[in-house]
């Protein structure tokens, strides 16, 4: 046991801020390494995108681990690597003569990402964040689980409560013992405008009722992703923030505008 005063002056008491590409967010969201954040969204809805976007906007390093769909990721990293369109990258990468001259451009691009291809579980995350670690002689600031609902957890599948007992808790300690900041991407399953929006997926904003059993007691943060139909705007909801402003009927959101093309979110 210790006291107030010896307790908060213990290093590493206080995680580091990750900072926002969005003034708008960087204002509103305190995000932090010795935290989790869930970042969730009904399919389609752009959590990939965001996260990326702040992913490629750090000066630090990041762990992207790519559970769902790496060819994207890698496709969407150097589009905003090089400022150029997905489908282009895409269509590149399929030219065995243009190919090396893409690879070319990227060789320095970004050199701080860093993405694991395929799902493991909980060890195999920390595996992989201690052998980064041991490179680069700290740990990366922001570790990226794309999806949550990917991850291996024996003996549960995510349709079940105790997958999120099993899972987020871990990651919460992971997050502290590391100094880093752990962000788990998590389709919406219970609502999140799957089937009652006309606009299609991804369009009707979030409530916390939403997220159930989906992080919101384990996280420190909880974002809710939605854009309009257009796909021109994509807002972020801070629906928890353990020392911030927030509102858990979704109220509180930082618009975006969306470049789908490009694969990229500027400030509003």
């Amino acid at each position: 046991m210790k006291s107030i005063a010896r307790s908060l002056a213990a290093s590493g008491t206080v995680g580091d801020p990750i900072p926002m590409p969005w003034p708008r967010l960087n204002e509103a969201l305190q995000l932090h390494t010795k935290e989790l954040a869930i970042v969730a969204g009904a399919p389609g809805a752009g959590k990939s995108v965001f996260a990326l976007n702040v992913a490629m906007s750090l000066d630090e390093p990041v762990l992207y681990l790519a559970m769902d769909s790496s060819p994207s990721v890698y496709a969407r990293s150097a589009a905003l690597a090089l400022r150029a369109e997905v489908d282009w990258v895409y269509d590149v990468l399929r030219d065995e003569d243009a190919k090396p001259r893409l690879l070319e451009d990227l060789r320095d691009a970004n050199p701080n990402m860093f993405i694991n291809a395929g799902a493991v579980d909980v060890g195999g995350i920390e595996a992989r964040l201690e052998a980064l670690t041991e490179i680069l002689g700290y740990a990366p600031k922001l570790v990226i689980i794309d999806n949550l609902i990917d991850l291996i957890v024996e003996g549960h599948v995510h349709t079940d409560t105790g997958f999120y007992a099993a899972a987020l808790n871990p990651l919460k300690q992971m997050a502290i013992r590391h100094d880093t900041c752990i962000m788990a991407l998590h389709h919406v399953t219970r609502k999140g405008g799957e089937n009652s929006n006309p606009h299609g997926l991804g369009t009707r904003a979030l409530k916390m009722t939403d997220l159930l059993y989906s992080g919101e007691r384990e996280s420190e943060h909880v974002l809710g992703i939605y854009h309009d139909h257009k796909k021109d705007r994509m807002n972020i909801q801070i629906l928890k923030q353990r020392d911030g402003e927030a509102d858990p009927e979704g109220g509180l959101r930082v618009p975006t505008i969306w470049h789908p093309p490009y694969g990229r979110l500027d400030a509003r």
